[in-house]
């Protein structure tokens, strides 16, 4: 894939997540990036946080252009993250964690490793 479209999606759910762990106490702050193969040739990149999570009306809309939950946020990053991804044959995804924060993950076809047999 385009390494650089690839990692503008990462970059962006990154901040996104950042931004949303904003105000937590240092001590609740909480956010990982999990890399895994799914079984069908595909590979899953997962951003997991303990923020405020997603308001529940807007879960349904996460991707559409202008939707945002920041002050001063543009609503477009989401947006762009799909496009992106859905140019490289994946997926996206966002839904809120059962405690607390949300996780947005994509998926990708894997590329076959050079000189594996």
């Amino acid at each position: 894939g385009d390494r650089v479209h690839l990692q503008q999606v990462i970059l962006n759910l990154l901040l996104n997540s950042m931004d949303a762990l904003e105000g937590r106490p240092e001590g609740e702050r909480y956010l990982a990036v999990r890399g895994s193969q799914t079984g069908d040739g595909m590979i899953e990149l997962a951003v997991i946080d303990r923020g405020a999570g997603i308001p529940p009306g807007q879960l349904p809309h996460l991707f559409e252009p202008f939707l945002t939950t920041k002050a001063k946020g543009t609503g477009i990053g989401l947006s762009v993250s799909k496009t992106i991804v859905e140019m490289h044959g994946g997926r996206i995804s966002g839904a809120n964690n059962p405690d607390g924060g949300a996780t947005f993950r994509f998926t990708l076809k894997a590329a076959p490793v050079e000189g594996a047999a």
